[in-house]
Order: C-alpha cells, then sequence, then structure tokens
C-alpha cells in the first residue's frame, strides 16, 4: 500500500482557513475529554495517522497513558520521530486490535471511519477494547464538502476527497452507531460541530 500523505498535508498546511478549521477541531476534541475525569487513563487512539491528534490528546490529559495505532509504518515512523515520545506508536490494524477487552479507559478514532469499507467493524473493536468510553468524530456532509470547496480543495469532485469511501449526515451518523454499538448499555452523546460530527458513547454498567 502507497503511503497516504493526505493526514500529513492538511496538518502542514499553510491555507489559513484550513489552519482555523483545524485548530478548531483540536479545541472540540479537547472539550469532550474535559466531559470525563482526565487523570490516570489509558488512552488509545485508533487509525492516529502521524499523530497530531494523539499529540493534543496527550498534552490535554493529564498523568495518561496515551497509545497510537496506525496501520501505515510511514505514518507511525513519523509520529515516533516528531510527536511526545512519551506517546506510545505502534503499527497495527484498528480492525483487529491486539488488546484485551476492556483494556482501555477510553478508546478514540477521529476522522476515521469515512475512510472504511466495514466502518462497523471499527466500530465493534473500540466497544470491545473500551471498559468506559467511545469517542469518534467524522466528517459532517454536506457541510465538509462544502467547506473543501470554499477552500479550493478537490473541486473536480464537488469537495469530496478521493479516500473517503463513507458519507453521514449528523442523523446519518446516530442512525449508524444506533445500529452497530455491540455493547448493549450505553449512553450516545452527538455534537454538531460544523463540519464534523463528534460521538461520545459512554458505557453504562
Amino acid at each position: 500500500m502507497t503511503y497516504n500523505q493526505g493526514n500529513l498535508k492538511k496538518y502542514k498546511s499553510k491555507n489559513p482557513l484550513k489552519r482555523l478549521m483545524l485548530r478548531y477541531f483540536l479545541s472540540v476534541i479537547e472539550k469532550i475529554f474535559k466531559l470525563i475525569d482526565q487523570n490516570d487513563l489509558k488512552i488509545l487512539d485508533a487509525g492516529c495517522g502521524e499523530g497530531f491528534v494523539t499529540e493534543h490528546i496527550y498534552h490535554s490529559c493529564n498523568k495518561s497513558n496515551v497509545y497510537g495505532v496506525d496501520v501505515s509504518p510511514e505514518a507511525i515512523e513519523y509520529a515516533m520521530k516528531y510527536q511526545n515520545p512519551n506517546i506510545k506508536f505502534f503499527v497495527g490494524n484498528a480492525l483487529k486490535l491486539d488488546f484485551c477487552d476492556n483494556e482501555f479507559d477510553v478508546a478514540c478514532a477521529f476522522e476515521v471511519m469515512e475512510h472504511l469499507s466495514e466502518p462497523e467493524k471499527l466500530l465493534y473493536e473500540l466497544c470491545r477494547i473500551s471498559k468506559k468510553y467511545v469517542f469518534l468524530s467524522v466528517p459532517n456532509e454536506p457541510f465538509f464538502c462544502l467547506g473543501n470547496l470554499l477552500s479550493g480543495k478537490n473541486i473536480i469532485r464537488m469537495g469530496n476527497p478521493i479516500d473517503h469511501i463513507n458519507h453521514y449526515t449528523f442523523y446519518g451518523f446516530k442512525k449508524f452507531l444506533c445500529k452497530n454499538i455491540s455493547y448493549p448499555n450505553y449512553k450516545l452523546r452527538l455534537y454538531n460541530c460544523f463540519v464534523w460530527t463528534l460521538a461520545v458513547i459512554e458505557k453504562i454498567d
């Protein structure tokens, strides 16, 4: 598989609009972590890419053990070289994680499900390995594609990135989650963050 540097280019972009939106996106992630006790957590960022969001999670959570996993060796090599050395990055398949049930306090996947042909498998794995919380984000359509058009990106494809397989509206993502969450008892909260939808799944004992 050829290394797709799209995520790296996104976070290194000098486009002021894109940089503003990414800062907003990271600030919203920080806010959802503030919904829970942030101390001494074990956190997994699945599909972490080059680790930009993982790094932000690390700095947002006090005294937490943060892990990042991605299928791309090149992305993990970059993360290990340029992100915080206290973060534990490794190569792995997020659809088949080599972790025990309930091993993490929080399992995350930000901007991943839109790339997968079987996103329900990722949701199952995250619910399996998390003892309490699963945090997710996907592009909020049609606003995400519209934002790309306004920034001059993917104009021929009407703003749609070539590697996005799935397209979720706010309510479409809610329907997908309610259909596929494997844990029997849970509380679901969704947040409409303009061009993104963020979800918090909390397991209820």
